[in-house]
């Protein structure tokens, strides 16, 4: 049995996913036709000392949570592996750096596989749920209803998949939070085995089934830390894992630190990668084209 300190429980309490949709749905915008949030991907400093000694870059998460708040935004989600290890000294470290960089916009979270007891093999989730709340959770904000899917322990069980098809059925447009890509997106992991590290196996495609015959219009995803654009079943997926973790060498190009802002509109979906070296670009409307494996060697953005 997990034992949580009163104190850190105080400390997340704020952060909590009940009140945080408390606070979004009390905002002006929440029964209008337009909303704009952010997209933020993993942000743990990686548990292995030499990782951080040569991939990582200090204070990104605090800098990109600090411009982000500054944009006009309704909210913002962080797509999991806030810690290395779901500890209570790394959740107490990643909070106090949470309250110090955070502004009082809506913050929700999606849980990662490092933010559960053990990032790989067996594990369990119960200090996040603890200190957050459900894993599994939807909302509704101007007309869009929001998807939380908890594929933190690499596979999407049938009972998920259940929820998911019932919080799918939504007359207006859906957007889907995820931590990790579904292995269809080879564009992100490798062959058989391989794949697990750039995405979840159970329940993969029966996961893409149902959000293509849902038409959800995104499903953005982290746990690689790269960037990257596929479109899948008629669903466009959306990577973004540069939220401050460590830039190791994952075989991506378009590996680099940023967040993303999305504004949607009862015309459009327009989404802006913001990187930390202060380059802002758009994701193109249209349908994305894969690179070819030569293509892949220059940046995503100038092939399209």
């Amino acid at each position: 049995m997990t034992v949580v300190p009163e104190s850190l429980i105080l400390m997340a309490s704020r952060f909590r996913t009940e009140r945080q949709l408390r606070r979004l749905s009390r905002l002006p915008g929440a029964s209008g036709d337009k909303v704009s949030f952010a997209v933020l991907g993993d942000v743990e400093p990686s548990r292995f000392w030499i990782y951080r000694k040569l991939f990582n870059r200090e204070g990104v998460f605090h800098d990109q949570m600090h411009e982000l708040q500054a944009q006009p935004l309704t909210f913002t989600v962080q797509l999991g592996d806030m810690v290395s290890k779901g500890t209570r000294a790394n959740y107490e470290i990643f909070l106090r750096h949470l309250r110090r960089a955070w502004t009082g916009r809506p913050y929700l979270t999606v849980i990662g596989n490092h933010d559960r007891s053990q990032p790989n093999g067996k594990s369990h989730s119960t200090l996040y749920r603890t200190l957050f709340g459900r894993p599994n959770y939807f909302f509704d904000h101007a007309g869009v209803r929001f998807v939380v899917l908890d594929s933190s322990y690499k596979r999407v069980t049938r009972t998920q998949l259940r929820w998911l098809k019932l919080a799918l059925d939504f007359p207006g447009r859906k957007i889907v939070f995820t931590h990790m890509p579904p292995v269809q997106l080879s564009l992100w992991g490798g062959v058989g085995k391989v794949h697990e590290l750039g995405g979840f196996i159970g329940g993969s495609r029966e996961f893409a089934e149902i959000v293509s015959a849902a038409k959800v219009s995104r499903v953005y995803m982290g746990h690689v830390h790269a960037f990257g654009v596929q479109d899948h079943g008629g669903v466009r997926y959306v990577l973004t894992g540069g939220g401050g973790s460590a830039l190791f060498p994952s075989g991506n190009v378009d590996s680099f630190h940023h967040y993303l802002t999305v504004e949607i509109t009862p015309s459009a979906i327009r989404e802006r990668v913001h990187s930390h070296d202060g380059k802002v670009f758009s994701i193109p409307g249209g349908l994305v084209i894969l690179p070819t494996h030569d293509e892949r060697k220059r940046r995503w953005w100038e092939l399209v």
